[in-house]
């Protein structure tokens, strides 16, 4: 869960990358790589709005959609019929993640928040690459595919509207 929260948003302007970024949408692969070599790999959509509006739409290998308004992230599990709602602790989004970015030698940048360094690859000005190890020493890598930026995206695409008859979880 906090490897989806860590990635919310992608927006901002880094450092001379480009324009500053309102909205971002885009495919991605997520490979996930554990301490003892098993990996897994996530394929969706996500799309981002500023503030702080995320939807993460996980379609491969299992269904999962995950809203983020800044506050608070839904995750909802169509096969489960649940959705889990819970409260950010710390802010740990991708606006922190840009506005502390730094380039290294090889153009790469980097970006410390709380105990995690995060790896950022930009690619014609757009972010391509996510890398970072997680709080269970899992190698995370995220690559971004047919990348938009600055596109229109109405609010109400990333309010939950619950299905009938599902559980909901508040933690």
């Amino acid at each position: 869960m906090k490897i989806l929260i860590i990635c919310l948003l992608f927006m901002g302007n880094v450092y001379g990358l480009g324009d500053d970024i309102k909205s971002f949408r885009a495919n991605f692969i997520q490979n996930v790589q554990g301490e003892n070599g098993d990996k897994i790999t996530y394929q969706g959509s996500i799309e981002a709005k500023i503030p702080n509006l995320a939807k993460w739409i996980y379609k491969n290998p299992l269904e999962k959609e995950i809203y983020i308004n800044g506050e608070d992230v839904v995750v909802y599990e169509p096969k489960l019929y649940q959705a889990t709602i819970s409260h950010l602790k710390e802010k740990t989004d991708f606006f922190s993640i840009l506005n502390n970015a730094v380039a290294d030698k090889e153009g790469k940048y980097h970006s410390k928040i709380g105990k995690t360094i995060y790896w950022l690859t930009f690619k014609d000005k757009k972010p391509y690459l996510l890398e970072f190890q997680d709080d269970f020493d899992n190698k995370v890598s995220i690559k971004f595919t047919k990348v938009l930026i600055n596109q229109p995206i109405e609010d109400s695409d990333f309010v939950f509207i619950p299905k009938e008859g599902i559980d909901i979880i508040e933690q």
